[in-house]
């Protein structure tokens, strides 16, 4: 959300936040095709826009689309021509229905009930890496920097004590080109979990944040053969004296 921005009535959310939504996936054939249907809500679909590159093809056809909410931290202007640049690519380009405070700024707005709709009402939340975001995430910024990001971070803290492997699943950490794993807060384990770096803004260049999105390996376990016992050797009968 838009940094400049203070948050003096976000105490009126008396409940927890709990971010919602399933998503479903298929595989089929040699090609991995994903089809998203997310919370089942019968409404008429937008018509299906597909992407395909290399080994993955996204058809975002059946139901919703996954809704994906960005926060990040705005630490220059090239940082947040970048974030939206990954923004549009994964909305216009993959079908994915992103939300990004840069496209919310057409009005006054209370941003602190903003980023509360939209952690909530997200099925994915990606946590875009940068040195700001990492102070303002764990804590250690100046209270009155950032501030929007902060009370996101603080939010997103608050999910994984309440669940820890459902946040796990639903809070994605993303290094784009230029960034670094070592720029993810500390508390979402980026050495120990999976994080998701992009190397560039095309479908491979996404492919394994959209299996996360998806919920479909991209390459299928294979069917486990018939079992022939163990050989004569292994047991110790050689057959000979």
């Amino acid at each position: 959300m838009p940094e400049q921005n203070s948050f003096t009535n976000a105490g009126t959310n008396t409940g927890p936040v709990i971010f919602g939504g399933t998503i479903h996936g298929s595989v089929r054939g040699g090609n991995v095709q994903r089809e998203v249907a997310v919370r089942e809500v019968a409404e008429e679909s937008r018509p299906p826009r597909s992407v395909s590159s290399g080994s993955i093809a996204v058809t975002p056809g059946v139901g919703k689309p996954p809704r994906v909410f960005i926060t990040y931290s705005h630490d220059d202007e090239r940082h947040r021509v970048l974030v939206r640049e990954f923004a549009t690519f994964l909305r216009a380009d993959v079908g994915i229905d992103v939300r990004l405070d840069q496209w919310a700024d057409d009005g006054r707005r209370d941003w602190s009930l903003w980023a509360i709709d939209q952690l909530a009402e997200a099925d994915f939340v990606l946590v875009i890496a940068s040195p700001d975001y990492k102070r303002r995430a764990e804590g250690t910024e100046e209270p009155h920097l950032g501030r929007g990001a902060q009370f996101e971070a603080a939010m997103i803290r608050d999910n994984i004590t309440q669940d820890l492997p459902r946040a796990t699943r639903r809070i994605l950490p993303v290094v784009l080109p230029g960034r670094r794993v070592d720029e993810i807060p500390s508390f979402l384990n980026a050495h120990s979990t999976t994080h998701y770096e992009i190397k560039e803004f095309t479908p491979d260049g996404v492919a394994e944040l959209l299996v996360a999105i998806t919920g479909v390996a991209r390459f299928s376990l294979p069917d486990i053969g018939t079992f022939a016992g163990a050989p004569p050797e292994a047991t110790g009968r050689s057959g000979s004296c």
